[in-house]
């Protein structure tokens, strides 16, 4: 009886202060659109399809930078921007947060919708 217990009160205290690897996992979907559509899309330099687009990102303490080309189009060049996920902060308490700051879990891609409007090269 005593080991059910034991065992109910760490499951318990592993739900009540989970982090955000658990609760949103350590890949984001991100959106990347473009007027007009079908540009090549490039992070970090590397082709990752064509607008529209949607992929899933990897969280990490890295910085990433977007790139639309379209031919007969000026390219535009972005940071995708992060912030930190408050849902991190439940992890404090469980291993001072350092699971969510090694997974890149304790932060989001933030907007994680793009649009970008090329301008046409003159």
């Amino acid at each position: 009886m005593l080991k059910k217990i034991a065992l109910g009160l760490v499951v318990t205290a592993s739900l009540a202060f989970g982090s955000a690897t658990i609760f949103k996992g350590t890949s984001q979907a991100i959106t990347i659109d473009s007027e007009p559509e079908g540009a090549k899309v490039y992070i970090d330099g590397q082709l990752r399809g064509t607008t529209p687009l949607s992929i899933s990102m990897k969280k990490s303490l890295s910085t990433h930078t977007l790139r639309v080309v379209k031919e007969g189009y000026a390219p535009v060049t972005r940071t995708l921007e992060k912030s930190y996920d408050p849902v991190a902060l439940l992890n404090i308490v469980w291993d001072l947060s350092t699971t969510d700051m090694l997974t890149g879990a304790a932060f989001e891609y933030s907007p994680n919708n793009y649009m970008v409007q090329l301008e046409k090269k003159k």
